[in-house]
């Protein structure tokens, strides 16, 4: 019997990647998708290359009927992750793509972040998602939070080399490059094509 899934933010682009990627799993039923700013609308009217999908149309999220869905996937924003997912029912496995949960740290996440977290006791209970480092935790997590590409690329070469006491801590340095569609979906002019062409910006430095 396949579970269902709700994918929460299906309207931005990791959303829809998600429904692509997750509508070819044998496993796996898509109930609910939510997109608050364009509710009521069909995927393939925001996305017309998922148009050869059947698709339940997008709700927002507190319109999402809970009561079959097993597991939810969560593409929202930074910040928006843990305003949402508190209100999401205990029974629902939640995977979060945000940075919300990374840090089980409520000083380190406040540091790093620049405020303080707004769900700090689901903070503690979540579970980094690395599987080829948490696999065994992430199998009974109820909250997985996503690992991040910049983070993950230097996890995979340096948790090794630290493990065996190769390196020190406090001497690395690491300097990854992302695509602009890192961004997200929403208007941001330094970002556009003729601002971003032939060019290399830093960001949270």
């Amino acid at each position: 019997m396949p579970h269902d899934v709700a994918i929460l933010g299906a309207s931005g682009y990791t959303g829809a990647e998600l429904v692509r990627l997750i509508s070819t799993h044998p496993s796996i039923r898509i109930a609910a998708l939510t997109g608050d700013r364009k509710a009521g609308q069909p995927m393939s009217t925001v996305f017309p290359h998922l148009g050869y999908m059947k698709l339940p149309d997008l709700v927002a999220v507190d319109q999402v009927d809970w009561s079959g869905i097993d597991l939810a996937f969560c593409a929202l924003p930074h910040a928006t992750s843990q305003a949402v997912i508190p209100s999401v029912p205990r029974h629902v496995k939640v995977v979060d793509l945000s940075a919300d949960f990374r840090l089980r740290d409520p000083g380190a996440y406040a540091a790093w972040y620049g405020k303080p977290h707004a769900a700090t006791e689901l903070q503690e209970e979540a579970v980094y998602g690395l599987t080829e480092f948490y696999r065994d935790d992430i199998r009974s997590a109820r909250l997985v939070a996503g690992t991040g590409c910049n983070a993950a690329a230097g996890l995979y070469g340096l948790r090794p080399l630290f493990m065996e006491k190769c390196i020190d801590v406090n001497d690395i340095y690491l300097d990854l490059k992302a695509s602009v569609s890192g961004a997200g979906r929403s208007l941001k002019e330094h970002l556009l094509m003729a601002e971003m062409e032939d060019n290399v910006m830093p960001y949270s430095v």
